[in-house]
């Protein structure tokens, strides 16, 4: 992927791009707290499947934020600002767990330039919470010290890596390992502005967000997902006319990076045939 710097008022974004001109285009919104580099394999298998990548890094550690609270529609308007700034015109909008409300936002925002959308184990919060004990204990956290940023120094001494990350998050690849652990890695002033991007990702409501959907749209969970319920995507295809909903029985929050043909293959068969204008 190459790299970009695109500015949005007082904050310069880091954006990557994976593709080639002729190809349809994927803006993929990544959680809250991920690097680009997070998402190299799969833009490979994108590209391999027929699909560019556009992606960026949130506001919120380790992406650019400022020393405040955000909000959903400044993670909205900075999607916008990469956009316009690479002159998409046609756009496949797409996101994964906390990104996934994201590109809700962002979907409606791009009108008629927007092809579809698809979430990736969204965090989407129906009842308030993710639905999965690991990512209610995540947002209670973050919830926590976005009320109170006294609280960071407790919870990242709490959170921070000791070295048994890797299982509790199933996955065996050290450096990938790292990757995901970031957020919690950094310090009491990075975990702060991982819990004011997290928050910003909070304030709305999922039903009403889903209803508006005007593109087809492509809903992606499992069943072993321990940070966001599959109950929540399967309740926001109910909500999405013509939607279409893929659960798997195994691979957890993590498959997307841990075997990202897999993910690229049922974007692709979405992307490329049943979303495509007639």
């Amino acid at each position: 992927m190459r790299s970009e710097r695109v500015r949005n008022g007082d904050i310069t974004l880091d954006v990557a791009v994976a593709g080639q001109e002729d190809l349809p285009t994927v803006l993929f919104v990544n959680a809250v707290g991920m690097e680009n580099r997070l998402l190299e394999g799969l833009a490979r298998q994108f590209l391999r499947s027929g699909m560019n990548l556009v992606t960026w890094e949130l506001r919120g550690s380790p992406g650019p934020c400022a020393e405040r609270q955000v909000t959903l529609e400044e993670h909205t308007e900075d999607a916008l600002a990469v956009v316009d700034a690479l002159g998409l015109t046609r756009i496949h909008v797409a996101g994964w767990c906390t990104g996934a409300s994201i590109a809700l936002f962002v979907a409606h925002a791009l009108e008629e330039r927007a092809l579809s959308f698809t979430s990736i184990d969204g965090a989407l919060l129906f009842d308030g919470v993710p639905g999965a004990p690991v990512g209610n204990a995540v947002f209670d956290m973050c919830a926590q010290i976005a009320a109170d940023t006294d609280r960071a120094a407790y919870f990242h001494d709490v959170v921070r890596p000791r070295g048994n990350e890797g299982a509790a998050l199933g996955v065996q690849d050290e450096a990938l390992v790292r990757m995901l652990t970031l957020p919690y890695r950094q310090g009491r002033e990075e975990l702060t502005r991982f819990a004011w991007g997290i928050s910003a990702t909070c304030d709305y409501d999922p039903a009403a967000a889903c209803a508006r959907l005007s593109v087809p749209a492509l809903f992606i969970a499992r069943q072993d997902d321990a940070m966001v319920g599959h109950r929540n995507s399967r309740r926001a295809a109910t909500l999405v006319e013509g939607a279409r909903l893929h659960v798997a029985g195994s691979g957890g929050h993590y498959a997307l990076f841990i075997d990202p043909a897999e993910t690229a293959a049922t974007m692709a068969a979405f992307v490329l045939k049943d979303s495509a204008p007639a």
